[in-house]
């Protein structure tokens, strides 16, 4: 069946923006196109998982760990470029569904102008706008998420260590919300960094709720995943033997895979649907 893009998006909200977003993965993104990148994606989240969750384990019993010099720098170069490595995936990633999923909407559902970004026409320009406002967003989150998480560590009252922990997630899920239609637009827009979360703002007035709703969802099916993964594979919590920690992996890594094509894909619809709500049309000009 063909697939329908000329439609009014602007009343959609937090049930209406899964089913459009279903809709573009189901029909379009996954019978059309290879989708390598999240699967490299997800490769990468569950190998820096078990990196992660081996380099605390050894903390953890090697009480002379510290203070070995050598070891601690090799340890965290390995991690700073596994880390690096899954950034960069993410960023190219984000670029390439946002110009692709945009692309399809502004041309009725042009399948070769949008194969074409996904495979070999990807700008530099929006890519660099991208990288500072992606810098720019995530430094000020991570301090604040850091310094919470301190917070909620040092401090053991459990009356004052649970308002801590609301206070990081419902910050956690704002700036996640803002930040991510930041980087879509930054892609889709002649805006970066501050300019860029200006932006994001903006086109969330109305729809920010179900934003959120739509974002921390998939954000949180992304976590439990990963979370399942270090459980049962390299923590084995069950005891699992080596037949089904295998087709544990295997779960894991197509779960994360498809949670990664319907986030990536979502962003770019949540644009739409923004743009759609303050009578915006997106420029030809920056798909090109």
């Amino acid at each position: 069946m063909e697939m329908e893009w000329q439609r009014d998006l602007a009343g959609l909200g937090f049930a209406g923006i899964g089913r459009e977003t279903s809709r573009v993965v189901l029909r379009v993104i996954i019978p059309n196109f290879a989708n390598v990148g999240p699967a490299l994606l997800s490769a990468l989240l569950l190998a820096g998982a078990a990196a992660f969750c081996a380099h605390f384990s050894r903390v953890a019993s090697d009480p002379d760990y510290g203070t070995s010099l050598p070891r601690l720098v090799a340890d965290s170069a390995a991690l700073g470029l596994l880390i690096s490595a899954i950034l960069g995936l993410f960023l190219l990633c984000t670029a390439a569904y946002a110009l692709a999923v945009a692309s399809l909407y502004r041309t009725g559902g042009d399948l070769l102008a949008a194969d074409r970004i996904l495979k070999e026409d990807l700008p530099v320009v929006p890519l660099a706008r991208l990288l500072f406002t992606f810098l720019l967003v995530a430094a000020p989150f991570l301090v604040v998420s850091t310094a919470l998480s301190v917070a909620a560590l040092l401090v053991l009252d459990d009356d004052i260590t649970l308002p801590l922990r609301l206070l990081g997630w419902a910050t956690a899920a704002y700036v996640a919300a803002v930040c991510q239609l930041a980087c879509v637009a930054s892609v889709l827009e002649d805006t970066e960094l501050f300019g860029a979360v200006r932006r994001s703002r903006d086109l969330l007035a109305g729809k920010f709720r179900a934003v959120v709703c739509v974002l921390v969802t998939l954000d949180g099916c992304i976590i439990a995943v990963l979370k399942a993964f270090t459980a049962l594979v390299v923590d084995d919590a069950l005891g699992l033997r080596l037949a089904f920690q295998v087709a544990a992996v295997v779960t894991a890594f197509v779960a994360l895979w498809g949670v990664l094509v319907v986030t990536l894909v979502a962003q770019p619809v949540i644009y739409m649907v923004c743009k759609s709500r303050h009578q915006e049309v997106v420029d030809k000009a920056h798909l090109e």
